[in-house]
């Protein structure tokens, strides 16, 4: 990706991050990236398709860097999910990361504000929680494979349950605009994980 698109992407998902899909529009984007709108079409024909790039670009990177790629390459996966799960806390906890409690979770806004606004948006949004759920339950799956769990459950009903309570904890920090709420709430997730 050259450096321009790189600006625009980045500006772009910051911009939907804090503001919205609709309260974020092409010329709030111009005014930060400084070019006109000619230079930002030629790089992306439509806000659609800019939105659409902006997402896979962030959200792909967290989901594979994060939920994937860790909980597929380990011997030790109720741990590994613990440890993403507090990881995740210590990015909201990082002042110098993007993720910011008051702002909540990036794919959660994406879904609540953009699912409804285009068949594209609403595809990429339902694989991507797909994605998170089976890479989730094939970890579960493997715990219970190598005896690292407690009790008999249905992995992919934790999953589901895992993936809901990580996005419910955020929002309900958003809620609150306090740490502290995600801190409390990831602590239970994860005492829930580890009785499984």
């Amino acid at each position: 990706m050259n450096k321009t698109k790189k600006l625009i992407i980045d500006t772009t998902f910051e911009l939907l991050y804090k503001k919205g899909y609709c309260a974020t529009s092409i010329v709030d984007i111009l005014k930060v990236v400084k070019m006109t709108k000619g230079s930002l079409y030629y790089h992306f024909p439509s806000k659609d398709k800019l939105v659409a790039e902006t997402m896979e670009h962030y959200i792909e990177s967290i989901l594979i860097s994060h939920w994937i790629d860790p909980l597929t390459n380990t011997e030790s996966p109720i741990e590994v999910l613990v440890e993403q799960i507090n990881s995740l806390y210590a990015m909201y906890a990082n002042k110098d990361v993007f993720l910011d409690v008051k702002h909540g979770c990036p794919l959660n806004n994406f879904i609540q504000d953009m699912s409804d606004k285009n068949e594209m948006f609403f595809k990429y949004l339902e694989g991507v929680y797909s994605r998170w759920q089976e890479s989730i339950e094939k970890a579960l799956t493997k715990a219970q494979i190598l005896k690292q769990t407690k009790s008999d459950f249905n992995p992919k009903m934790q999953a589901l349950f895992i993936m809901s309570s990580v996005e419910g904890s955020i929002g309900s920090a958003k809620a609150f605009n306090r740490l502290k709420t995600l801190k409390d709430s990831f602590e239970g997730l994860t005492q829930h994980i580890r009785t499984l």
